[in-house]
C-alpha cells in the first residue's frame, strides 16, 4: 500500500485517526510542512520503490517496466523516472509501459503539486478523501475505511448489481473517491483545488480502410513481437502462469517457454473429476515441461473461501470466479515456494476480440424497442419463473431478453449483468442518468477523436476500462498484493493496447472466431483440435453451493439481516425466491446468478468493513 496525507490543520482529526492506523505496520516519511507519505512492502522479493529529494519525491510498488529498444524491455529504475519527470512532467508516464500506480510530490516556485497516478487498464486506483482542510490518499480503499467515516453508498449498491462495478470516480463510500483507470488526478497543495487529467487515450488507426492490410498472418506480427517481448523480460521473475488450457494462458506460457529460465510453474484451479477444461490445461502443461500445480475446490472449504474472498479482495465488485481465483492464489501462497509472481491472461479477449464486437445489429433491436414496452413486459412477466429459469421457450426467452434493461447509450447495453427491470429494485429515478453521464465521460476522455470512432472501438474502450479493468481484473490483484503476491497482466501493457488498435476487426472476429489473432499464433504451438474446439461454460462451484441447505442458509442470513445495506435497494421477497429456486436445484439464468453473487458479495464487503 502506498499513500499520504496533506492537511493545513495540524490538529484534524482525520491526522489523529491515521497516527492510529499506521501503527508500527508501515513506513513514513515527512513529504512538506503539513503532509506525509506512507507505505509498507507487500512483496517478499522487492522493496517499495520510494524517491526523495528536495522537491519531488515519488513512491511506487508497483513494477516499472520501460523500452530501451533493440526488442528489449528493461526494468526502469525510479531514480530514472525521476529524471524523466523532472524533463517531460506528467508526459513521462506514458513511458512506463506496464501497469503501475504512483504517487508523485513536487515542490515548485509556485506551490507544492501532487499527482496521484491510477493503472492505465488494470484494477489498481488511488483513492482519495478530501476536506476544506487537506487530503488524504492510498493505493488500498481498505486502508482510507480505518480512516473516514463509512457512508455507504446506494448509487454504488446499484451500479454493482447492475454493472458489476463502480464506475470511478464513485466508490462505495461517498466520502471516498477513486481516481479512474488511465488518469490521474492533479492537485496544487495551497489551494486545496485538483483536477482529474488523462494520461493515455486508445487510438484505432484500424478504422480507416487505408490502414488494413490484405495478409492476415503479417498483420499478427506486431503483436507476436510484442507478446514475445513482454514474456522474454518476464521470465527473468521465474513466474507462475495461471494456465485455465485457455487461449490466453496456453500462448503466453507458450512464449515464455521459448526464453530460458528455470522450469516454469503452471497454476490451475479444478472443480472436480468432470472438470472439462482440465484436460486441455494439463496438455498444455506437458506441452511446455512446466510444473503442474492443481488446487482442487472442494465443497467442505465453501464458507471459509467466501469469507476469504471478501477479506482479501480490496472493493466490492461482482464477478464469481472471484472464488477460484482466490483459492488458486492461497494454493499458491502455499504450495509454489519459489514463485512471487503470477501471470494472468486478462485483457486478452478485450484486445484481441471478444463476442460484443458482433452484436451490433442486436443492441440496436434493443435499443429501439420503446421503453414503455419494456416496462409493460415486465409488469406482466414478473411475478412469472420464465425471467428467472433456463428453458426451451427461445422466441419468450428473446423477448423477456429486450425487455430486462434499459440503457441511455446503446453501446452500455452489453455491459448490464442483471435483469434489472423484473427485480423491484427500490431506486431513484436520476440514477441510470448519472451513472451513464459518469461512465461515458471516462470512455471519452480515453480515445482520441471519440466521435468519429466506429461502434466496435467504442465497444473495445468500454470492454477494456469497465469488464477487464474493473472486474476481471479485480479478481486477483488486490488479493495478490494481500498476499505478497506480484499479479502482471501483460496483455495490457502499453505496447499490446496500442497496437490491438491497428488490428482490423474482421481479423478480431474472423470468420465468426472471436479472439482469432491469438488462436491463429496458437498454432505455432499447439494443434487445431485444442484451439478451435468449443469452449465449456464456465459452471462455478458457487452455483452448486446454493444447492446445499447450509450454504444457502448462510447466504440467505447475510442477505436477509436486518441491518443489510443490499435491501436498502433489493426487496427481501425477491432475494427470498432466487435462493428458494436455487435451493430447489433449479436452472437459474446466467444473469440472476450474477444477481445474486453481486448482492452477496457487496453485503458482505460492507459488513465486513463497517465493523472494523
Amino acid at each position: 500500500m502506498i499513500g499520504g496525507c496533506v492537511f493545513r490543520n495540524s490538529e484534524n482529526s482525520v491526522l489523529d485517526r491515521l497516527n492510529t492506523a499506521l501503527e508500527k505496520k508501515y513506513s513514513w516519511m515527512q513529504c512538506c510542512e503539513n503532509g506525509i507519505i506512507f507505505y509498507d512492502i507487500p512483496f517478499a522479493d522487492d522493496h517499495s520503490a520510494v524517491y526523495s529529494s528536495d522537491n519531488l519525491i515519488i513512491l511506487t510498488q508497483d513494477l516499472l517496466v520501460g523500452d530501451v529498444g533493440f526488442g528489449d524491455y528493461a526494468r526502469l529504475d525510479i531514480k530514472d523516472f525521476a529524471a524523466m519527470f523532472r524533463q517531460k512532467k506528467t508526459a513521462a508516464l506514458h513511458d512506463i509501459v506496464s501497469d503501475y500506480r504512483m504517487i508523485i510530490i513536487e515542490k515548485t516556485d509556485e506551490d507544492t503539486e501532487l499527482y496521484l497516478v491510477s493503472n492505465r487498464a488494470g484494477n489498481g486506483r488511488i483513492y482519495y478523501y478530501q476536506n476544506e482542510s487537506g487530503l488524504l490518499f492510498s493505493s488500498d480503499f481498505r486502508f482510507l475505511l480505518k480512516i473516514i467515516p463509512f457512508d455507504v453508498n446506494d448509487l454504488g449498491i446499484y451500479a454493482i448489481l447492475k454493472y458489476g462495478a463502480i464506475p470511478e470516480p464513485l466508490t462505495i463510500n461517498t466520502n471516498v473517491k477513486a481516481v479512474p483507470a488511465a488518469h490521474y488526478f492533479h492537485m496544487m497543495m495551497g489551494r486545496n483545488s485538483g483536477h482529474t487529467h488523462v494520461y493515455f487515450q486508445f487510438e484505432f488507426p484500424c478504422d480507416e480502410p487505408q490502414n488494413r492490410l490484405s495478409d492476415l498472418d503479417e498483420t499478427l506480427q506486431p503483436a507476436k513481437q510484442e507478446l514475445r517481448k513482454s514474456a522474454k523480460f518476464l521470465r527473468q521473475f521465474d513466474p507462475a502462469v495461471l494456465i485455465s488450457g485457455g487461449i490466453d494462458s496456453s500462448l503466453y506460457a507458450s512464449y515464455m517457454n521459448e526464453c530460458e529460465g528455470h522450469q516454469l510453474h503452471g497454476l490451475n484451479c479444478t472443480f472436480g473429476e468432470n472438470d472439462p477444461e482440465f484436460e486441455y490445461a494439463r496438455m498444455l502443461a506437458e506441452k511446455i515441461g512446466a510444473q503442474f500445480y492443481v488446487g482442487k475446490m472442494e465443497m467442505e472449504n465453501a464458507l471459509s473461501l467466501l469469507h476469504d474472498t471478501v477479506t482479501l479482495t480490496g472493493h466490492p465488485f461482482s464477478d464469481f470466479s472471484s472464488l477460484p481465483i482466490v483459492f488458486i492464489l492461497k494454493y499458491m501462497k502455499e504450495h509454489v515456494k519459489d514463485a512471487h509472481m503470477l501471470i494472468e491472461g486478462n485483457g486478452a479477449d478485450d484486445c484481441f476480440g471478444f463476442p460484443a464486437l458482433t452484436t451490433r445489429s442486436k443492441m440496436q433491436t434493443k435499443q429501439r424497442f420503446p421503453r414503455l414496452g419494456k416496462d409493460a413486459i415486465a409488469l406482466l412477466f414478473r411475478n412469472s419463473t420464465s425471467w428467472k429459469w433456463l428453458s426451451n421457450e427461445g422466441y419468450l426467452a428473446r423477448v423477456l431478453a429486450l425487455a430486462d434493461s434499459h440503457e441511455i447509450n446503446l453501446l452500455n447495453n452489453f455491459l448490464v449483468l442483471s435483469p434489472i427491470n423484473f427485480l423491484h429494485l427500490n431506486t431513484d429515478k436520476t440514477w441510470d442518468t448519472e451513472l451513464t453521464d459518469i461512465m461515458d465521460g471516462v470512455y471519452n476522455n480515453c480515445t482520441k477523436e471519440h466521435d468519429t470512432l466506429s461502434f466496435e472501438a467504442k465497444t473495445t474502450v468500454r470492454q477494456l476500462l469497465h469488464i477487464n479493468s474493473r472486474r476481471w481484473a479485480a479478481k486477483a490483484f488486490s488479493v495478490g498484493e494481500s498476499l505478497g503476491i506480484r499479479v502482471i497482466y501483460p496483455f495490457i501493457w502499453r505496447d499490446v493496447l496500442t497496437l490491438q488498435g491497428s488490428i482490423p476487426w474482421e481479423v478480431k472476429t474472423n470468420n465468426g472466431i472471436v479472439k482469432w489473432p491469438l488462436k491463429r499464433l496458437l498454432e505455432d504451438f499447439m494443434p487445431a483440435e485444442f484451439i478451435y474446439r468449443k469452449k465449456s461454460g464456465f459452471v462455478p462451484p458457487f452455483v452448486r453451493w446454493l444447492t446445499f441447505k447450509d450454504f444457502n442458509s448462510s447466504v440467505r442470513e447475510i442477505l436477509l439481516q436486518s441491518n443489510g445495506a443490499v435491501t436498502n435497494i433489493v426487496p427481501a421477497k425477491i432475494i427470498t425466491e432466487l435462493l428458494d429456486d436455487a435451493l430447489a436445484g433449479r436452472d437459474l439464468r446466467h444473469s440472476i446468478l450474477n444477481f445474486l453473487w453481486g448482492a452477496l458479495f457487496t453485503e458482505m464487503w460492507i459488513q465486513r468493513h463497517t465493523s472494523t
